[in-house]
């Protein structure tokens, strides 16, 4: 099997990031080598970049430290919002073998969603321990309404696991971190979104909103997604198999 060169945020406090890369998940034979993002890429018959919002990492990568890869993938990387009328953004295009992006309907795209919905606690979440919890991300926070009484977590803090055990001990989970409301639709939980950015759009199924700083009386409208978690594994699989064809 071909050799891969894998690079994502591995050093970021971000618990979401560091688990987006498809290294993690899926197998690609025994040579592998996995990187953060700024590292030179080793030859290699397939460099891989992403995924998360990290469409600026991608780029520099693909334009600028990876001559010694024969072929270049970038999967899942979130791309809503980004200026692509740019010949940057041509040149990184024309770069790269295979676009994988998380955001559905990006033209130019293979779409593609976070290949953490291969872990597997995902299909067997934790029975609910509370009618409501509350997981925030920790830096775009400011505004955001925490209700005494209602369990908290950041997506700094703890590992993989715990967020998970914390998303699904509730059976509706508010959040505005964006792989808190991937996981908890993927875990089946009634989701209510506080957006406070255009990348919440970008998923193939849509979870209800409400503003940050007042979301209490929204939460009687969150719902869960039936089917999700089939859907996007389904989606990774395909991906994984094109990946594996450019070896």
């Amino acid at each position: 099997m071909a050799d891969f060169v894998f690079q994502h945020l591995r050093s970021t406090p971000n618990i979401g990031d560091r688990v987006a890369t498809p290294a993690r998940w899926l197998d690609f034979g025994a040579e592998v080598t996995v990187q953060d993002f700024g590292a030179e890429v080793p030859p290699c018959d397939v460099a891989v970049f992403g995924g998360g919002q990290v469409y600026g990492e991608a780029a520099g990568a693909v334009l600028y430290r990876s001559a010694a890869a024969r072929r270049r993938v970038v999967w899942g990387i979130g791309m809503l919002g980004v200026n692509r009328d740019t010949a940057r953004h041509d040149v990184f295009a024309g770069a790269v073998d295979l676009m994988g992006c998380r955001d559905v309907g990006v033209p130019g795209t293979v779409h593609v969603p976070c290949v953490s919905c291969m872990a597997p606690r995902l299909a067997t979440p934790p029975p609910p321990r509370h009618e409501v919890v509350l997981y925030a991300h920790a830096t775009k926070s400011g505004g955001l309404l925490r209700p005494a009484g209602i369990p908290f977590a950041s997506n700094h803090v703890g590992s993989f696991a715990q967020a998970i055990d914390f998303i699904g001990s509730g059976a509706t989970v508010v959040t505005n971190s964006y792989h808190g409301t991937y996981w908890a639709m993927l875990m089946g939980r009634r989701v209510l979104c506080l957006p406070y950015s255009d990348k919440f759009g970008g998923f193939s199924r849509a979870p209800e909103t409400a503003d940050p700083a007042d979301w209490l009386a929204a939460v009687p409208r969150a719902r869960a997604v039936e089917g999700y978690l089939a859907e996007c594994r389904a989606l990774t699989l395909a991906f994984h198999a094109r990946v594996l064809g450019l070896g």
